[in-house]
């Protein structure tokens, strides 16, 4: 019985999702100011580039730094 209880839970550690942390997004508001956020975009903010999100923050600012290139995307940037 021992043996089956414990591959049961072997079993279901490795079957259980591994859950990432939020993504990063970068965002632009309703005024035009662009910046990277952690985690879904809020009412009055629109997610800009890769609209899934990106794993670190890094990726993030590296795609604001291209974002905010085009003043018809982005007026500011909030840091």
């Amino acid at each position: 019985m021992k043996k089956y209880a414990i591959a049961s839970l072997l079993a279901f550690g490795v079957a259980t999702p591994v859950f990432a942390a939020n993504p990063y997004f970068v965002t632009v508001d309703t005024v035009g100011n662009c910046s990277v956020l952690e985690g879904t975009p809020s009412a009055g903010q629109s997610a800009l580039a890769e609209t899934a999100g990106y794993a670190s923050k890094a990726d993030a600012e590296k795609a604001l730094a291209e974002v905010r290139k085009d003043e018809s995307e982005c007026k500011g940037v909030v840091e």
